[in-house]
């Protein structure tokens, strides 16, 4: 029932604010049009996770919902299976790995050693304390919040992959005065990916489908320069990355995101998903 209250919340918000009418987001071909001014604020959960985690796929199914409801260009997710071992470890019955360095990286800075918990554009931070983490349960409120709040920078990208090397371009466009530098970060993600996960009612379902798994970074962890204070409305930001192709990972079940954040709080200001053509 509480998760059912939750999700009726946040429509009931979102539909009682008129500046976040739920309409689609401009596109033209993989990436996002922003020569359009309709592009808004959009969320990344990141979802710290584990295929022996009983009440994961919970969180899991949430992000699936708040995705059915509002787009995967609006609410982008990104399952970060780091955490104790006991919960991501493999075994002969969980014989996926799908930790990574810099998803343990991330956990380990943002200090969540406990799953599940999540992040919404990494809102609350502080050097101190926990704000950032949430429950699952709230996450459908967090995200009507981040979704309603005003868009400062528009992102646009695409990606490729040439001779084996995979190669993102990406662009922003402030929409406002910024008056401190940002640093973009590139990663690649992969859904569809069938292997075993503890359920909550404790069973092993082998042929569980796991969604928005975090596969590799392309730009260092925390990120790279992406623009210096001060940026006005009008400026052009870009910067290309690249990263060589696993040929593990299934191309068209693959995505790159691509976020901004501000290095003094990692507070995501703008975030978007395109696919690997």
């Amino acid at each position: 029932m509480r998760k059912l209250f939750a999700f009726s919340a946040l429509l009931s918000l979102l539909f009682l604010t008129p500046q976040c009418d739920v309409v689609d987001q401009p596109f033209k071909g993989g990436t996002i049009d922003t020569t359009s001014s309709e592009q808004r604020r959009n969320v990344l959960i990141e979802d710290f996770t584990g295929h022996r985690c009983k009440n994961c796929p919970k969180a899991s199914k949430e992000i699936a919902n708040l995705v059915d409801a509002f787009g995967n260009d609006r609410i982008i997710g990104l399952a970060i299976h780091a955490g104790p071992g006991n919960f991501t470890g493999t075994s002969t019955d969980y014989p996926t790995d799908f930790t990574t360095q810099e998803g343990k990286a991330v956990q380990n800075f943002f200090g969540t050693n406990f799953l599940p918990v999540g992040m919404v554009n990494r809102e609350n931070w502080t050097a101190s304390g926990n704000g950032h983490w949430s429950n699952y349960a709230n996450w459908p409120t967090l995200s009507a919040e981040a979704m309603d709040s005003t868009l400062r920078i528009a992102l646009e990208a695409s990606a490729s992959i040439t001779s084996g090397q995979l190669n993102v371009s990406a662009l922003g466009f402030p929409q406002a005065s910024l008056l401190h530098d940002l640093k973009i970060v590139v990663l690649v993600k992969e859904s569809n990916i069938v292997s075993p996960q503890l359920m909550p009612d404790d069973t092993r379902d082998p042929d569980y489908v796991h969604m928005n798994v975090l596969r590799d970074y392309v730009t260092d962890t925390w990120g790279t320069s992406f623009g210096t204070s001060p940026m006005v409305p009008g400026d052009t930001l870009s910067g290309t990355y690249t990263l060589a192709w696993n040929t593990d990972w299934v191309q068209s079940n693959a995505a790159i995101v691509v976020y901004v954040f501000n290095p003094d709080n990692y507070r995501i200001l703008q975030v978007i998903e395109v696919p690997v053509d």
